[in-house]
């Protein structure tokens, strides 16, 4: 057993090695857009030395056509200003992709380096599968074990399937006429596997996480707010395994107009455990914390599935 994890060691040296050249070839593209916005506001500084030009010019015209004349050059102007501003802006959300890329190298690097040793001094599998899916150990007191992806996608920074609480499948509107189990008191309470998405799509086995595994989930690792790939969400790390899942933001139904809204911030996950006849415990979160709440069952969360609870 120690020989397969010093093999598995060596994997991951290998994999470090490999993720510095990463880091550097972003940190260069960083600083070729910092030269570019530099030499934006360079520009823009000389246009502005032209228009206080243009303006003493102005002041000293005593015709018409002379006014004529200097204020088309004051609109050719203004339309090269406009277009230096928009190139400045497009610069300035590169660069924060960049930096975005570079903070997610330098956490994988140092995340994959502590995995490593805490899978080489392990007699049990940090990572692994369950009928295809995979699934990390965080290190969770339960033994639960959390999917590196949602219900319906096998990208990590994939949304997967939207759902109301106990149905499913996806749909066009999430509202209280749409919604299956209307006026039903809790339908697929305790985890009844003909209710749940997860088991029904991804076998026995696989569940819909409880308020009880969420909440185990939040006390038990640390919580962060990054992008991965593009997409931002939350990275839940554990302490003890140094594996982490990363939660991709979904959006969430508005109760008013019950439109999706806000899908590059917010994030909203379904639980299994409902609360009474209209709500159902999910988790909620943003760029600056996320706690479990109750919401109404006909609106749409995503799932993250578990597995392996003892």
């Amino acid at each position: 057993m120690k020989t397969i994890h010093l093999h598995l060691l060596s994997l991951f040296m290998l994999l470090l090695i490999a993720m510095p050249s990463a880091a550097e070839n972003t940190s260069s593209r960083l600083d070729s857009l910092q030269r570019v916005e530099q030499d934006l506001h360079l520009q823009s500084q000389k246009l502005q030395l032209q228009y206080d030009s243009l303006y003493r010019i102005i002041a000293t015209c005593k015709t018409d056509a002379e006014y004529l004349a200097q204020y088309k050059v004051s609109d050719q102007l203004d339309k090269k200003a406009q277009q230096i501003g928009k190139k400045i802006q497009k610069v300035k959300k590169e660069m924060e992709l960049e930096r975005a890329r570079i903070r997610q190298v330098e956490f994988e690097a140092e995340a994959a380096k502590k995995q490593a040793q805490a899978q080489a001094e392990s007699v049990v599998p940090l990572k692994g599968e369950l009928n295809g899916h995979a699934w990390v150990d965080l290190g969770l007191p339960s033994g639960t074990k959390w999917a590196t992806c949602n219900v319906g996608t096998t990208k990590v920074q994939g949304v997967g399937t939207r759902i109301a609480w106990g149905e499913l499948a996806t749909k066009k509107t999430f509202s209280p006429a749409a919604y299956t189990h209307n006026d039903v008191e809790l339908p697929c309470y305790a985890g009844d596997p003909k209710c749940d998405i997860a088991t029904v799509q991804w076998g026995e086995g696989w569940q819909t996480p409880t308020l009880e595994q969420w909440q185990e989930l939040i006390e038990h690792c640390t919580w962060s707010y990054e992008m991965i790939n593009g997409v931002n969400g939350v990275i839940f790390t554990s302490s003890k395994t140094h594996n982490y899942i990363f939660l991709p933001s979904t959006g969430y139904t508005d109760d008013e107009t019950y439109k999706l809204k806000d899908t590059t911030y917010n994030q909203a996950y379904w639980s299994s455990t409902g609360q009474d006849s209209n709500g159902a415990h999910s988790y909620i979160a943003n760029y600056e914390h996320g706690y479990m709440t109750i919401t109404n069952r006909y609106i749409a969360h995503c799932v993250r599935a578990v597995c392996g609870a003892q």
